[in-house]
């Protein structure tokens, strides 16, 4: 690694963990981050048993940027990403986010990818996390089929659809952005919720603490 690498963490949001397109995905982005833009990768699989929030909190304040990648199911990201970011409403604005970049891999079959991925950026941008350009890359199975049937054609209409060779630019943008200060993001007033500690709670009742307000 050389001296200015940063640590990116892979958040894998896949319903189907280390298989299928995510993982595919993963996979790819962690060679370009490790080979090709020598930097330091940490991988945090959402299906996983994770371990407690102090040690999933610590991990994401080590890290200077994140790529998260899910699947897309009936218009939205998986459950897994939906239950790491209910229970990370904890570190909303906390060194584990704020000011960090964010990019985004979202896969899917023919539609909903493009609305899931401008949805993550907004959710992880309340977090204070911050987008940079050309951040975000959604892959599709019909695109792929499109690009396939239409490939070496000398006006080739799909030239232009998203592909996996364009996670480069992406992870480039990502790299360029963890790289910046973050001294300078001012966070607007808002109330700090407490860090739990014990386990990662990945099922039934959830309560970080927010206020009630309903009788």
């Amino acid at each position: 690694m050389t001296a200015t690498s940063k640590r990116i963490l892979i958040i894998n949001g896949s319903l189907r963990g280390d298989t299928g397109n995510s993982a595919a995905i993963a996979s790819t982005a962690y060679n370009i981050l490790k080979h090709d833009l020598q930097q330091q990768v940490l991988r945090l699989t959402l299906t996983d048993q994770l371990p407690s929030v102090r040690e999933v909190y610590d991990l994401l304040v080590s890290c200077d940027g994140f790529l998260v990648i899910t699947g897309v199911y009936w218009n939205n990201w998986s459950s897994p990403l939906q239950r790491f970011i209910e229970v990370s409403t904890a570190f909303e604005n906390t060194p584990a986010f704020f000011g960090k970049p964010v990019a985004c891999a979202v896969s899917m079959d023919s539609v909903g990818g493009i609305e899931v991925a401008a949805r993550l950026q907004a959710v992880f941008g309340g977090l204070g996390c911050w987008t940079p350009p050309c951040s975000t890359v959604v892959l599709s199975r019909t695109g792929q089929e499109a690009m396939a049937a239409t490939a070496g054609n000398a006006d080739d209409p799909n030239e232009d659809v998203w592909r996996l060779s364009d996670l480069n630019i992406v992870l480039q943008n990502l790299t360029t952005a963890a790289a910046l200060s973050r001294s300078n993001w001012v966070a607007w007033p808002h109330k700090e919720l407490n860090i739990p500690d014990g386990p990662w709670p990945a099922m039934n009742a959830l309560d970080m603490g927010s206020p009630r307000f309903l009788p």
